[in-house]
């Protein structure tokens, strides 16, 4: 008995096509998917290696159908999960949502291959296809989808419910996109020009607003596009339920939401680019494409702000420069997305491209100053961070990044994946520094002496950049759908020397030849999990089958039917030979033929080919340096095949034994049991021996039931004379179809569904009926010594459906597996992997389906006749050419393992493996390691948290994964090296980069920075500093006259082992002046917002925008123009915009009254009150802007932001306090609206620097905890040791700042009158790590 294991082995689907929409979709880890016919294609970008092929099944209600096209794919932004008490360990991170064109929406678990969750819409409203999908709100995720062409549903994949929908009435949808800074918000665009805003609030349908906008222009050229073919307009209902992909094809709208700006969002039309800004509802600018660009196919992504990638459908790429000032871009590069050698005529087409965020921007600068530093360019500047590496220390030269710097992926209809790198060329700016290391210029922003961010834009006219696209990798798959297939035979190991043209079996390769639509032969290496060569032989004709002549040759055939006078066939056969991939067409015929080929059956030795045609003489050919053809054979042959070498034989014991068994045994005879006869010893067998090498024979079977086997020797062709069966063994009016022949076993299938055996030399027979119609294929497993049957064979039957039969027990049937549709894929031909080393491997199945995927199955064995337990095979380990370095696809706890390594800190060393190859062909990558491995962690500089031991039983547990390269690549060790001493928040924010949890990366980078500014009271003296009191004696003797606070903190005793708390008494002067910490490098994917406790760029942000709005007219964008520039303090521009109100305006004297009030120099107490009783009127009459006005006016600064708060304002109330407020009243502020991001936008990250720049450390810690991050929440601790000790380094003496080293925790703020918290975050984080030792060291490794 054998059984399909639960993994369906790996599959290989055919080539991406129109019907797929572009699906196309990068992970936050780094994984790219797209939709590639009925299946989805996961695979590696940095490695270019192909992951997983998920199929989609089909339908229910049309089993026998092929599956629906793909047509949208979208990855969860779910980070890997530490809830370590579950038994099971969530893979939520690989969940993958695929959409089709019948309206199904499946959520996989790439890890496992399942299904997690289907979500169809209701029956009766008719199928309709998924034209997008986005993930939107965060607790829990929603699933947002366009079916059919105008509806929108927001699904709850917990309950498979749809909570809320949306119909477009007649337009078509197109896109749907989530806001990365708040995914609460998302937006939805249709053809017409419709731009919808949802905002999701909860789960319930109440919970969902929305805000509707029309882009001007596009209704027009939406209603032309809508037009069907035969000119009519398109209905939104149509019964056919397509989407706008089928609905409107070649007419793609996209957008894009700024990572740098809120609320701004590109929006791609076919010919135009719209830049629209969600806070006013209006475009700001719109960028036509000149004549020469095609319509545009995506937009890729935007580098900074001010540089926007797009793809367009004829395969080109271009890149846009934002003008200074505006958001109008500027076309200054144009590439193709095809390499221009070696590309075939016509080019393939380019269906999706996809950016793939891969860099982090280490970047280095060299000052006077400093020999050694460090530079980001952010969104808001560029500066030099001190570097903490010691003299001592090796430096390690790391490729710097461009700030402009893309990874593009580009998907072609041939199956084949290209990746692009993307860059500035600017020849003068890169010159390299005195370190080794290429300098990039620093032209996105610039810095004052004091300190303070001048946040400005990259000027594109003032120095044209350049830019270069370099093909850096690329993934071939499948050319075209597979036809049919062919394996090397024998189906067992090799017997004899192997040689070409003898008689023994040639030695099996681990390969797999396939025969596509297109007319290539593709070369699958199984063991690799690669197509490793491809051969276009047929001039992109169908090959109709495709056979191994030996080990190194394929021959293979195609056919043309030629239409008009006298008609026929041009069969066209070629020769191959695969190592030098020469191929060579023979049997060349000037005329056509009457009959077309219909099948090649190739002799195991590769020395004979025999071709069937269809009514007309077979051809027998001998296989030499030049084909010739021996004889024709003139029979009606409906099925043979060449005998393959005898199976191993059995022990000795069997033999000895036959006697005894036979004459127990009743019931019909068995393979085995004929085949222990015909191993008995003959006195005549020796003779034959040397005979019989010489000769190769075949069965056959004829039209009328004849059976038959012939023999070959040289260019005679002989009846072998083999000892027949009984008379009623076959009837006569019984069609043979199927036949497999094994030495000395010949076994056959009818049209009825009845399999039949019979030996050759004995001459014993059986018989039995499968009950499932007609056989098409019959195919032998192969065999190792020590199998415990030797009967085993897969049967194709006419349905496409197929069976697994033991002949060698009495009731076949009672051992079957029998798989009626796998998964609803048709098979149209199938075989089985010759390769089989020991006899506890899985048997593996090779299949060919009928929508033109290639896949492999296991089918495991049982370990005997009386065992009922399926025998545990040995893993099916594949070779990868190079190491798949992707910490998502690492087991859960192993990965948790690595990223609490790279937070606590490693030698780069440990990543270094060294490649030795074996005699066995394999790579192994060895480097010595013994004794204690925690020498390998960073010395620590800061107090311990938890025990090392577990540092060094993590280390242990990935030495695995160490060894064979899986941990970190050449470049990302280079990254890692250059900041692993910069500090605990550059290591956590270069782990969460790695794992993808862009968020968290940003918040890591933005802490310092946050908590120096927090030492300098931008949240107030007592919020870095303690309890502040001012010391007048101090005050007095500074020459500078600077404003100085003494912070004393407590004394506390041991929390834990290796932590206690420090007595100091420091002095620090009250003053922004100095260096700011920035960030190490940079982040391509993550939303670089700017901190709200740097004010002077909070303000410089929203001089921008008002730069953007200045054509803005009409009455409520007038009064957003107001609201803007009261909040810089702009009260002039404000007053003027205000004055300019016409009378006959219904606002004419509410405008007035604010100009007044704002005109107004000096304000008395009876003005204030009369004011203030204004405003309040103002607000209850749901007016809250304008009495915010007047508060401003009257210098109420405070209320003012609250009221803005309360009206939902949260950006606005932070300029307004950026602008007017100081200290603990800004710090204010800012906590409220970090308590709404927690709370209601559920943006943790967000939050996290929210309450930092509040000066609420303690309540940030809370935080984490609550949300159950313990390694974080103890990296935070350490990362606020960090920043105390560095601000005291910088105002107290070398000798007063050293004492203590790593036994003392100096906790800035509240944080040191809290050690319950702190106490407990110690004991959490030492909990975690025990779970997390347990969990690794009860789990092997999984190498792949």
């Amino acid at each position: 008995m054998a059984g399909v294991g639960a993994g369906v082995g790996w599959v290989l689907s055919p080539p991406p096509c129109k019907e797929n929409g572009g699906a196309a979709h990068c992970s936050p880890h780094g994984l790219v998917a797209y939709g590639a016919g009925s299946s989805v294609v996961v695979m590696e970008p940095r490695s270019m290696q192909l992951i997983a092929v998920l199929p989609m099944p089909a339908s229910k209600n049309a089993p026998l159908q092929p599956a629906p096209f793909v047509t949208a794919v979208q990855w969860t932004p779910e980070g890997i999960p530490r809830d370590l008490a579950a038994q099971d360990f969530s893979t939520a991170h690989l969940q993958l949502a695929v959409g089709d064109r019948q309206g199904r929406v499946a959520i996989w678990d790439v890890a496992s291959g399942d299904v997690c969750t289907w979500l169809e819409v209701d029956a009766e409203k008719g199928r309709q296809g998924i034209q997008d999908l986005c993930w939107v709100y965060g607790q829990p995720w929603l699933l947002a989808a366009i079916h059919g062409p105008t509806c929108l549903n927001i699904w709850d994949p917990t309950t498979g419910r749809c909570i809320w929908r949306f119909d477009s009435g007649g337009e078509l949808l197109g896109c749907v996109r989530a806001d990365p800074f708040d995914s609460r918000q998302f937006c939805l665009i249709g053809l017409r020009g419709l731009l919808l805003s949802i905002l999701v609030g909860g789960v319930s349908e109440s919970d969902i607003l929305t805000k509707k906008y029309i882009i001007p222009g596009q209704d027009e050229k939406g209603t032309v596009v809508e037009k069907t073919k035969d000119g009519a307009p398109s209905s939104g209902s149509s019964s056919s339920g397509a989407p706008a992909l089928a609905s409107a094809p070649g007419v793609v709208v996209r957008c894009l939401y700024s990572r740098t700006r809120r609320g701004l969002v590109y929006v791609m039309m076919p010919r135009e680019i719209v830049v629209v800004d969600l806070a006013f509802g209006m475009p700001l600018a719109s960028t036509p494409l000149p004549r020469s660009c095609s319509k545009l196919l995506d937009l890729l992504a935007c580098t900074d702000g001010d540089v926007l990638y797009c793809a367009h459908q004829d395969g080109k790429v271009t890149a846009w420069r934002r003008k200074e000032d505006k958001q109008v871009f500027a076309l200054c590069h144009m590439g193709t997305l095809m390499p221009s050698i070696g590309s075939p005529v016509p080019a393939p087409v380019v269906l999706a491209a996809v950016h793939c965020p891969l860099q982090l921007q280490v970047q280095t600068s060299s000052n006077n100053d400093q020999s050694k530093s460090l530079q980001v360019n952010s969104a808001s500047e560029s500066i030099p961070v001190p570097n903490t590496m010691s003299q001592n220390d090796q430096h390690i030269e790391t490729k710097v990044s461009s700030p402009l710097e893309a990874t593009l992926l580009s998907v072609t209809d041939d199956g084949r994946l290209w990746r692009w790198v993307i860059n500035e060329d600017d020849a003068e700016s890169e010159s390299p520094s005195s370190n080794g290391v290429k300098l990039t210029p620093r032209n996105s922003g610039e810095s004052n002496t004091s300190g303070d961010l001048v946040h400005s834009s990259s000027n594109g006219s003032s120095s044209e950049t350049l830019f270069k696209l370099d093909l850096t990798g690329q993934l071939q798959l499948l050319s075209s759908s597979v036809t049919t297939l062919a394996v090397p035979m024998p189906s067992i190991l090799a017997m004899g020397t192997g040689v070409e043209g003898s008689n023994a079996g040639a030695v099996s390769v681990p390969l797999v030849a396939l025969a596509c639509q297109g007319g290539n032969l593709e070369l699958v290496d199984t063991a690799a999990n690669t197509i490793t060569a491809s051969f276009a032989v047929h001039n992109n004709q169908t090959v109709r089958g495709v056979r191994w002549l030996g080990n190194k040759r394929l021959v293979s055939f195609s056919y043309v039917e030629v239409k008009g006078k006298g008609g026929g066939f041009m069969n066209r056969l070629v020769l191959t030979c695969v190592r030098s991939g020469h191929s060579k067409v023979f049997r060349v015929m000037q005329k056509p033929e009457r009959s077309p080929m219909r099948a090649l059956r190739t002799s195991p030795s590769g020395r004979y080919l025999l071709i069937l045609f269809k009514e007309a003489p077979a051809e027998v050919w001998a296989m030499t340096r030049t084909p010739q053809m021996v004889r024709s054979l003139a029979l009606p042959f409906t099925v043979m095949e060449w005998a393959l070498p005898p199976a191993p034989k059995a022990a000795a014991a069997a033999a000895n034994s036959w006697a005894k068994k036979t004459s127990m045994m009743k019931d019909r005879p068995t393979i085995a049991s004929a085949a222990a006869a015909a191993n008995a010893p003959s006195q005549n067998s020796t003779a034959d021996s040397q005979d019989a090498e010489n000769a190769e024979s075949f069965a056959f079977a004829l039209v009328n039931g004849s059976l038959g086997v012939f023999e070959i020797r040289g260019k005679r062709v002989r009846d072998f004379r083999p000892k027949w069966p009984a008379a009623s063994f076959v009837s006569a009016d019984v069609l043979i179809t199927a036949m497999a022949y094994r030495t000395p076993h010949v076994v056959m299938g009818d049209r009825t569904g009845s399999i039949r055996w019979w030996d050759v030399v004995t001459g014993l027979s059986s018989s039995f009926s499968t009950h499932r119609g007609g056989v098409r294929r019959i195919k032998f497993a192969p065999v190792r010594i020590g199998d415990p049957t030797r009967g085993r064979i897969a049967v194709l039957f006419n349905d496409h459906s197929f069976a697994v039969y033991d002949l060698d027990t009495h009731d076949p049937l009672a051992h079957t597996l029998v798989q009626p549709h796998l998964g609803g894929i048709l098979v149209l031909e199938l075989d089985w992997y010759p390769l089989r080393p020991d006899k506890n491997e899985p048997l593996l199945l090779c299949l060919a389906g009928a929508d033109g995927s290639f896949r492999l199955l296991e089918v495991q064995n049982l370990a005997g006749g009386k065992s009922s337990q399926l025998a545990k095979p040995t893993q099916w380990q594949r070779y990868r050419p190079m190491p798949l370095c992707s910490a998502a696809l690492l087991p859960p706890p192993h990965a948790l393992s690595l990223r609490v390594i790279l937070q606590q800190g490693v030698q780069p060393s440990w990543f270094e493996f060294d490649v030795a190859s074996t005699g066995e062909g394999n790579i192994q990558r060895t480097l010595s390691r013994g004794g204690d491995l925690r020498h390998h962690l960073l010395t620590p500089q800061n107090p311990i948290m938890g025990e090392t031991v577990f540092a060094e039983v993590l280390l242990k547990a990935l030495e695995p994964y160490r060894r064979n390269g899986r941990l970190l690549d050449e470049e990302r060790t280079e990254q890692y090296a250059a900041i692993c001493k910069q500090g605990v928040a550059t290591r956590c924010a270069f782990a969460a980069a790695q794992f993808g949890e862009y968020s968290e990366a940003v918040f890591w980078l933005q802490l310092p920075r946050a908590l120096a500014l927090l030492s300098y009271g931008s949240a107030g003296p007592n919020a870095f500093w303690g309890t502040a009191v001012r010391n007048n004696e101090e005050k007095s003797q500074e020459s500078e006259g600077n404003d100085i606070y003494t912070s004393e903190v407590q004394g506390y005793r041991s929390l834990d082992r290796g932590m206690t708390f420090k007595d100091t008494k420091v002095t620090i002067p009250y003053s922004p002046e100095g260096v700011l910490p920035a960030a190490p490098f940079k982040l391509t994917h993550g939303c670089m917002d700017i901190i709200p406790s740097e004010q002077s760029v909070v303000r410089s942000v929203a001089r921008e925008r008002i730069g953007w709005h200045e054509k803005f007219s009409g009455t409520e964008a007038t009064q957003r123009r107001v609201h803007e520039l009261i909040a810089i303090g702009d009260f002039e521009s404000a007053v003027t915009l205000l004055l300019a109100t016409p009378p006959n305006d219904p606002l004419f004297y509410m405008d007035a009254l604010r100009a007044v009030s704002l005109a107004s120099a000096v304000s008395t107490g009876l003005h204030e009150l009369a004011v203030k009783v204004v405003a309040a009127n103002m607000v209850g009459t749901d007016d809250s802007l304008s009495g915010t006005h007047l508060l401003c006016a009257v210098g109420r600064y405070q209320e003012a932001c609250s009221q803005l708060q309360d009206a939902g304002r949260w950006v606005d109330a932070a300029t307004l306090a950026a602008t007017h407020l100081k200290g603990s009243d800004h710090a204010r502020v800012l906590e409220r609206w970090a308590h709404h991001v927690l709370n209601s936008e559920h943006n943790l990250w967000r939050a996290m620097i929210l309450f930092v720049a509040a000066g609420e450390l303690v309540e940030a810690l809370a935080t984490l905890r609550n949300a159950k991050q313990p390694d974080t929440a103890a990296m935070f601790l350490l990362a606020c040791h960090e920043a105390k000790v560095t601000a005291k380094a910088s105002i107290v003496d070398k000798k007063e700042s050293e004492t203590g080293g790593e036994d003392y925790f100096d906790l800035p703020g509240d944080l040191t009158h809290h050690q319950d918290e702190v106490q407990a975050v110690c004991e959490y984080y030492g909990e975690y790590q025990r779970h997390l030792a347990h969990a690794c060291t009860g789990i092997g490794a999984v190498i792949d």
